[in-house]
């Protein structure tokens, strides 16, 4: 039996089995909650990984990748996208609201879903962790020309008050795009994940080649977001059919 992760859920409507599907939606924040405590001790206890891996991307002070042309398409790909996405499902939402439900296209929870996703990860998690800890980006380093001293993760600094680096926003987004597997039929999910995520690894690793983010910042932030998606599923999933009345027409 595969596991009830974020990449592959399970069918509101499917029967649960005692120690099937439902004891995997049950484990997936567990399971993830450890990756991001295991993750986060290594990064903690071995700091350099962050500087090295920022180090190597760039030539001397420079991140030259910053001006790929590639890479700039892959961002701007990155930071567009979400916005089309939850165009998107606020449309399939309020068509189930306020038209006939003959033109329903899904069920209603699965475009809540996807919005709950987004507005827990990049918004939620990112945006208030980012002045909490207060860590410079790479790039704002005394090493790469800027002003900053180097601060591992998780640890609190002064080092900057806005739009800092940890953890990375972009990357949390890029993550919760894999909440669209939610309209892929069961059986064709692992299928769809092995497509959608390499192209959504490359828009969160793209902040590590242009030293905008360190590593750190990148998989803890992918890991936040999939964490709050297990929560969101492991509660959307028992009520999916009373939050699919609460959002449908009445109408025939």
């Amino acid at each position: 039996m595969r596991p009830a992760l974020p990449g592959y859920l399970p069918e509101a409507s499917a029967p649960l089995s005692r120690h099937g599907t439902r004891n995997g939606i049950d484990r997936a924040p567990a399971v993830i909650a450890r990756a991001i405590i295991c993750i986060s001790f290594v990064f903690m206890i071995f700091p350099a990984i962050d500087l090295a891996v920022s180090h190597g991307v760039a030539e001397g002070s420079v991140f030259v990748l910053a001006q790929d042309p590639f890479l700039k398409a892959v961002r701007k790909f990155g930071l567009r996208s979400p916005v089309w996405i939850l165009s998107l499902m606020l449309m399939l939402i309020l068509a189930h609201r306020f038209l006939p439900r003959r033109h329903a296209v899904c069920r209603p929870h699965k475009p809540l879903f996807v919005l709950m996703s987004f507005a827990a990860g990049p918004l939620l998690i990112a945006e208030t962790l980012k002045p909490l800890i207060g860590r410079a980006r790479p790039r704002q380093l005394i090493e790469s020309g800027g002003a900053a001293d180097f601060t591992p993760v998780w640890q609190f600094s002064a080092a900057c008050a806005r739009n800092c680096s940890f953890p990375s926003g972009e990357a949390a987004g890029a993550a919760a795009a894999l909440s669209l597997l939610v309209f892929v039929p069961v059986r064709l999910r692992w299928i769809a994940a092995l497509i959608l995520v390499p192209v959504l690894m490359m828009i969160a690793g793209n902040r590590v080649l242009f030293g905008a983010h360190f590593l750190s910042d990148v998989v803890l932030a992918w890991l936040f977001t999939m964490l709050a998606m297990a929560w969101i599923w492991r509660w959307m999933q028992p009520r999916a059919a009373r939050i699919d009345r609460a959002l449908s027409s009445a109408r025939p």
